[in-house]
């Protein structure tokens, strides 16, 4: 039934799949998440290659804990699908210490390879790009908005070196080749991607973009490059154009060097909404 579902919206034999889900809204099934992936695998076949962010959490601005350290099996917050992943047999994941990716297929070793600290946050998505991949969300349109393509035009244009303040009080502890504890600081974080929904009016403009069920989960699909090229020109264009509505997201009113005026604001509004929580 799903493999019929991804079929229907337009994944095929041999496919590149970057894909983000909300399993809860699939409906009922027996052992969602690998069914879910068998699934999926079952209509990309042995060809093709299913990728997801594996990213994990750092410690903002206190010192980070050693046993919190990233490691292969350490848990993603990115969600059920993801964490399913880590425990599938013969799945590779990058060594990124925030931002690893986790895959199984064919191209999986190609994707999740050279991807640790010394790399910036989003290559495996240009890899994608680079096999003709295509970018996917099952069930998580609204909730989760937009590809990932958008943070890789946003490194490549240099709004991740430029914008966020002070990335680096981000931190976790990571082992070297030798097995050495070392503090990794986060270079890259990427901007406010709950903005993301605006870029789909260009995706269907454009024509890229598919839709339909994943059993009860509203989907889309897309074309990896032609995504990230409406991405980049777009915010080359504008690199406001991702700012988001929300009065309290601190990306979009305080945590960009180009939006720092608005921090005074910020803070009073946290204030206040701490007492009226209180009271």
């Amino acid at each position: 039934m799903l493999a019929h579902d991804f079929s229907k919206i337009g994944v095929q034999t041999g496919d590149t799949v970057l894909i983000r889900a909300s399993l809860g809204a699939i409906g009922r099934m027996e052992k969602k998440a690998n069914t879910f992936i068998d699934a999926l695998y079952e209509t990309v076949g042995p060809e093709g290659t299913i990728v997801s962010l594996a990213f994990t959490s750092g410690s903002w601005i206190r010192k980070p804990k050693v046993e919190d350290a990233f490691r292969p099996d350490k848990k993603s917050y990115a969600g059920a699908l993801p964490n399913a992943l880590l425990k599938y047999p013969n799945k590779f994941r990058s060594e990124h210490p925030m931002c690893s990716y986790v895959a199984i297929g064919k191209n999986a070793p190609f994707v999740t390879s050279d991807h640790d600290c010394n790399s910036t946050a989003y290559e495996p998505v240009r890899k994608v790009i680079e096999l003709n991949g295509k970018c996917m969300l099952v069930g998580c349109v609204n909730s989760s908005p937009g590809f990932t393509t958008t943070h890789l035009a946003e490194a490549d244009l240099g709004y991740l070196d430029s914008l966020p303040l002070m990335p680096w009080l981000n931190k976790t502890y990571y082992a070297d080749e030798n097995g050495k504890l070392k503090i990794f600081s986060r270079k890259d974080p990427g901007l406010c991607s709950q903005s993301f929904y605006k870029f789909y009016s260009l995706y269907v403009k454009e024509g890229i973009l598919k839709t339909g069920h994943i059993g009860n989960a509203y989907s889309i699909l897309s074309n990896a490059k032609k995504a990230y090229d409406i991405d980049f020109n777009q915010l080359k264009q504008n690199k406001l154009f991702n700012i988001c509505e929300n009065k309290h997201c601190f990306m979009c009113n305080a945590g960009r060097w180009d939006r720092i005026h608005k921090l005074p604001i910020y803070v009073i509004r946290k204030i206040f909404r701490l007492f009226r929580n209180r009271s």
